[in-house]
């Protein structure tokens, strides 16, 4: 009797664990609440590991996602998924890393984003007469999300092959590296950039209630272009060391 009854727990422990281990991620896509604004398409494979050929977010595609569960993360209270995202994107969007849930949030590790700079430019609030190359790469070693932005933030955005172009020249500012933390719940960029056209650093934070500020210098170099140059006696005379100081604050 004892035999049977173990038999028959054995068996039900089996077909329980099977019928977890290949639940249609669809099925669990449809279930979990809606979010406004997003759309998933084209899932398939399990919770554990699949894909989703389309993703949408407010109006975008972000292309193709793959992930992969890594299910010993769960005996750690914490929903941790390798992903790899981007192929299809109409803005160039290509990603991977690692994402997760737990119970202080959202959080990312090592996660690396990038991105044509010109896609970036376009979200300008003003058109700018400027065209811009080069790629965009964020790199998030360790990302932990509180509102509004963060609780904590190691991570960098690199612009490389960077040019900008004007009708009164380009510029070629070399690679250009911020290094990203955050700050109390401020993020906080510290950029700089060096080249024969222009050697500049600049600090930038964006607090709780959108509130910014962008402070640094910038001084011309050997290459800068002559017709940009007329241009600065706008800003009035540098500094004894050839920086011109720019300060702004305001309110996204």
């Amino acid at each position: 009797m004892k035999y049977k009854l173990l038999l028959g727990a054995s068996f039900g422990a089996v077909l329980v664990g099977s019928l977890v281990a290949h639940i249609p991620a669809s099925w669990v896509w449809q279930q979990a609440p809606q979010i406004r604004g997003l759309e998933v398409s084209g899932i398939r494979g399990t919770p554990w590991q699949g894909a989703a050929s389309q993703i949408r977010w407010q109006g975008k595609s972000f292309g193709r996602v793959q992930w992969d569960m890594q299910v010993l993360s769960l005996l750690t209270g914490k929903l941790k998924l390798d992903v790899r995202f981007g192929q299809g994107s109409e803005m160039n969007l290509q990603g991977r890393g690692l994402v997760g849930y737990g119970g202080n949030g959202p959080f990312a590790e090592n996660l690396l984003v990038s991105m044509p700079a010109s896609e970036v430019i376009k979200y300008s609030p003003a058109a700018l007469p400027v065209v811009v190359n080069g790629n965009l790469e964020l790199t998030l070693r360790d990302y932990q999300f509180e509102a509004p932005y963060c609780a904590q933030l190691d991570g960098a955005l690199a612009w490389t092959a960077a040019q900008v172009s004007s009708p009164l020249g380009a510029l070629d500012p070399g690679p250009v590296i911020a290094d990203l933390t955050c700050d109390q719940g401020k993020l906080v960029a510290d950029l700089s950039q060096s080249s024969a056209d222009v050697a500049s650093e600049w600090q930038a934070t964006l607090a709780p209630g959108n509130a910014y500020s962008l402070s640094g210098w910038f001084k011309p170099g050997a290459q800068f272009p002559p017709q940009l140059g007329q241009q600065l006696k706008w800003l009035g005379n540098p500094d004894p060391r050839g920086q011109y100081k720019i300060s702004y604050n305001g309110r996204l």
